[in-house]
């Protein structure tokens, strides 16, 4: 500790280099956190929460394509299984709330089997038992996620115009059931009667988007998927039957290999990061050539000068990455309040820890790599050759 004041005003030897340096990486710590994280969320969306039901859960869709429908007759096989729970149909109503920007996931379901389904997911065991008889009640009516009610100021009882321009369809839903979700993108969601549908739109009599069917232990899901295509394998429609993560995992790959890109930047922003830290050290201990020379003529050992020097590129590390990733958590907060109304997928949008750590450490690491070749020829270079300058 008693070095610090040193080694401080060392680092403060040239303030402006210093200061353009320090917010170098704390820009890069910055981009890397919040790429990393990033790569985290969209990850965990094609991953089973813990303590959820996503391990039981599979989806039967169309083999062509998730758009097209399929036979809602199909579901009495997949409820016969011994293995299925409870297999619940699914459509997709893409419906848009007074404006088109007012973007929300929103499904027509069979609600009775769609909160037990999902009954995690849901908070079923939390909800009053008088908000799930109403919603089995009303024909019109619809659950919706808490972080939903709250964005649009919607309370139970209210009433809510749903506009679809897939089905060329209004439909005034009665909010009769508010859940809490183990996440937050799983509240961004409104979930109505299937029957609704399919009454007012006449070729969806008897047809749905997809079955989603829960086991009874995530043992039975890939036996399930085998058996439920070989059933339907002559049939017109054929089925696809994926887990509910690999189902996630293909809607997810719709965005492209997201991955290799965020891998790919993050690599070229910490290379930028090692050629300005090595550059910066390398030109302050060039420049103080004649002093070191000095302190080493004073007594100062060639070791304890190295680990000086090293503390120099340690510190100057430690504060670009700290402003770094305190810009980073509140960009992520940002993200999560503003983005997250828009895509709801980002409300879950956080530092994780492993990336502050993995920021700090790395940054850290940089510090003393880049710092380490000159500081140790400089610790190594006669004295006599460093004072020639003088």
């Amino acid at each position: 500790m008693k070095f610090l004041p040193l080694i401080w005003h060392s680092l403060l030897r040239s303030k402006r280099r210093t200061v353009l340096t320090a917010l170098f990486m704390a820009v890069s710590v910055f981009l890397v956190a919040l790429l990393q994280s990033l790569l985290v969320t969209l990850n965990a969306l094609s991953t089973s929460v813990s303590g959820g039901g996503g391990a039981y859960r599979l989806v039967v869709q169309d083999k062509a394509s998730f758009t097209n429908v399929i036979p809602e007759s199909y579901g009495h096989y997949l409820r016969s299984q011994p293995e299925v729970d409870c297999a619940t149909a699914f459509q997709w109503f893409g419906g848009e709330y007074k404006d088109p920007k007012n973007f929300f996931a929103n499904f027509a379901v069979e609600p009775e089997t769609y909160l037990q389904a999902y009954r995690e997911e849901s908070g079923l065991g939390a909800v009053p038992a008088e908000q799930v008889r109403d919603f089995l009640r009303d024909g019109n009516g619809c659950v919706v996620g808490r972080a939903l009610a709250e964005k649009f100021g919607w309370r139970l009882g209210d009433v809510v115009p749903l506009r679809s321009p897939i089905f060329n369809l209004t439909v005034r839903l009665n909010i009769r059931l508010i859940f809490n979700g183990r996440r937050k993108s799983d509240e961004m969601m409104l979930a109505f009667h299937l029957k609704q549908l399919q009454e007012a739109v006449p070729w969806m009599k008897g047809r749905v988007g997809s079955f989603v069917v829960r086991a009874k232990s995530p043992d039975d899901v890939p036996r399930l998927c085998d058996r439920i295509d070989r059933n339907f394998a002559n049939s017109a429609p054929e089925t696809l039957s994926l887990t509910e993560n690999a189902f996630n995992l293909n809607m997810m790959k719709m965005l492209g290999d997201y991955a290799s890109m965020i891998h790919s930047i993050t690599v070229a922003v910490v290379l930028a990061l090692i050629l300005v830290a090595a550059n910066t050290m390398a030109m302050s201990i060039r420049e103080r050539t004649s002093q070191i020379s000095v302190m080493r003529a004073i007594g100062f050992r060639g070791g304890l000068v190295l680990g000086l020097l090293l503390a120099e590129g340690t510190l100057l590390s430690l504060i670009g990455s700290t402003l770094g990733i305190a810009l980073a958590m509140l960009a992520a907060r940002g993200a999560a309040a503003v983005a997250g109304q828009i895509l709801p997928w980002l409300a879950d949008f956080y530092i994780t820890p492993e990336t502050l750590l993995y920021c700090v450490s790395g940054t850290v690491a940089l510090g003393l790599l880049s710092t380490f070749v000159p500081a140790y020829r400089a610790s190594r270079r006669p004295i006599t050759e460093g004072l020639r300058s003088l």
